[in-house]
């Protein structure tokens, strides 16, 4: 076994043991925390290609044909061991219970005041939609573009399973070094980082259902995400990813903001670069809300790699080379009714944007989406949502014949109901 997946094992078996030690000790009940979230929606489209989930049966994915989705309950287990150590994990059902998945697991460490320690499988702090992950956190049930579309909160918009930007490492935290107006906050990590064990970072491939009776396989370019064949737990290459995140808070107003940065190599011999820089703003009062985020990253990559291999849209599918993409949004919400104390109605409005790969002929995620919704808390931890989104994809007079005859237009249209608890 390497040495880096061994250093892993360790870690993790190391947080295995302090839970089961945690369910034997006698004031267990006083210092193991149980809390719950959970999420399922009803999602319709319309303008949406449609796919083949499995090639060899040809049976379509007709995304415009609305869909109930079991879409997440996650367990949040935290126990105090002592007054300064904690060990946390997150166990997520998802995909209608089709997958089970410990979204983070790890050991935290308060070394001293202003020092924090934490490892094993960590929520990787990048911008601030990641550590913020559960939907309940947040006034949208669907993902910003930055969160998905460039920092992997999300694998892809085709998975619905391990929500969250996790990796095996450790962070260091050093906070509340500030003045009467604010403090900073500072969180430096080495984790195993993105990679990918093909020539190509952005390899995904779905097939095309375009009514010829033989799928077409094509890459879709949607950015950034963990290879299926390399997971968090181990590392496909020899070289360490540092992450950076450095928050302003304020002391008077509900005000953090801050900027955040990701180095690595992503390739197996560790001679292709990944570089991401980004920034954050919340906002966040009573009665009204106001956040954003805008990434930007870089990927080394040669050019001249067909990943899907497939003759009939090679001219589709080959790498350009290196490539900058970049993603942004903005968000805003206010609480027009409020009633009985914690019940209330809210109106959000989000609009953001996705460049994934300028170099792309056609980039289908290369879109903006306006996104207007209403959350509704009617009872305690009891939310009900409802959004509706537009997408618009940029350069589609230059989409080829598979994507239009598959049924996906230059507008998409969304609506999606949604039931979210938490306790």
């Amino acid at each position: 076994m390497p040495r880096n997946s061994r250093l892993i094992s360790l870690v993790l078996f190391f947080v295995a043991a302090t839970f089961l030690a945690a369910a034997s000790s006698a004031n267990a009940q006083e210092r193991l925390q149980v809390r719950g979230y959970g999420n399922t929606h009803f999602m319709d489209h319309s303008g949406a290609p449609d796919l083949v989930d499995d090639p060899t049966s040809m049976v379509p994915n007709v995304l415009d044909d609305g869909f109930f989705q079991m879409r997440e309950f996650s367990l949040f287990f935290d126990f105090f061991i002592t007054d300064e150590i904690i060990a946390s994990t997150e166990i997520e059902a998802a995909d209608n219970g089709n997958e089970y998945t410990a979204n983070y697991a790890y050991v935290d460490i308060q070394a001293s005041e202003h020092v924090n320690v934490r490892a094993g499988k960590i929520l990787v702090p990048f911008l601030s939609y990641n550590e913020n992950k559960p939907n309940f956190k947040q006034n949208l049930m669907s993902q910003p573009f930055t969160a998905f579309g460039v920092a992997p909160v999300i694998g892809t918009p085709f998975v619905n399973h391990g929500f969250g930007w996790s990796d095996a490492g450790a962070v260091v935290n050093l906070c509340c070094l500030g003045a009467d107006i604010g403090f900073l906050d500072l969180k430096l990590a080495v984790i195993n980082g993105l990679g990918s064990d093909s020539q190509v970072l952005d390899d995904n491939v779905v097939y095309l259902d375009d009514g010829t009776g033989t799928p077409k396989p094509v890459r879709p370019r949607d950015g950034l995400i963990q290879n299926e064949e390399t997971t968090e737990l181990k590392d496909n290459n020899n070289n360490k990813a540092i992450v950076g995140k450095l928050t302003f808070k304020a002391a008077t107003i509900p005000l953090d903001m801050g900027i955040s940065w990701y180095q690595g190599k992503w390739d197996r011999a560790s001679t292709q670069d990944l570089k991401m820089a980004g920034a954050h703003l919340n906002w966040l009062g009573e009665t009204w809300t106001l956040k954003g985020e805008y990434v930007k990253a870089h990927v080394e990559q040669s050019a001249g790699f067909d990943p899907v291999g497939f003759a009939g849209t090679a001219g589709l599918n080959t790498t350009t080379g290196s490539y900058d993409m970049q993603a942004w949004y903005v968000e805003g919400s206010v609480v027009t009714v409020r009633y009985e104390g914690e019940k209330y109605l809210r109106l959000i409005l989000r609009y953001d944007d996705l460049d994934t790969n300028d170099k792309a002929g056609f980039n289908p995620w290369d879109r903006s989406r306006i996104t207007a919704g209403t959350e509704w808390q009617f009872a305690s931890n009891t939310r009900v949502r409802y959004e509706w989104q537009r997408h618009q994809i940029d350069d589609f007079e230059k989409a080829p014949g598979p994507y239009k005859n598959s049924g996906g237009e230059e507008t998409i249209k969304m609506h999606m109901v949604s039931l979210i608890f938490s306790f």
